[in-house]
């Protein structure tokens, strides 16, 4: 049996609810997207920052060691401890988890490398001296992140250390 009532709008959705709607995700989805993203990065930074420390101990020792010649890295480095282009200290690869992968290219350095397959992220280090003095050399230990990126794009953790 049918009721006599009718309503006296039309069923279904009008145009410019239509319009409201779509109009409403346009900004949603890309303003959630945008937040997930920022949410990676600072997650990327916090974890690099967390690595930086043990990495950056890590290089302190393998320079110390590379005064006496039994560096696993450097070797013995000729003109230490001043630090220069031609002195051996190459840039240093690191992965996700502060493990050593070992000694980079320039060219690896300057424009940056895709992780290999199972690693997820890699940290590079470089090294540069500020002064020598009497009692040591101030060398600075610097670890950039992401490695994906060229040099000059990348965000550095600098660590600043007086070998005697």
């Amino acid at each position: 049996m049918r009721n006599g009532f009718r309503s006296k709008t039309p069923a279904g959705v009008s145009l410019v609810e239509t319009v409201v709607a779509v109009a409403v995700l346009a900004v949603a989805i890309p303003l959630s997207l945008a937040a997930m993203t920022k949410a990676g990065d600072e997650t990327r930074v916090a974890r690099a920052e967390t690595r930086a420390p043990a990495i950056a101990e890590y290089v302190k020792m393998e320079l110390e060691q590379a005064r006496s010649g039994t560096s696993a890295v450097y070797g013995k480095l000729d003109e230490f401890p001043v630090l220069s282009e031609g002195s051996g200290a190459k840039p240093l690869g690191f992965s996700r988890d502060g493990s050593l992968i070992g000694p980079l290219g320039d060219d690896e350095y300057e424009n940056g490398v895709r992780p290999t397959a199972g690693q997820e992220e890699v940290y590079f280090v470089a090294l540069a001296t500020t002064r020598t003095t009497e009692r040591g050399t101030l060398v600075t230990v610097k670890i950039a992140h992401p490695a994906i990126r060229a040099a000059k794009k990348r965000k550095e953790v600098s660590f600043h250390t007086l070998l005697p």
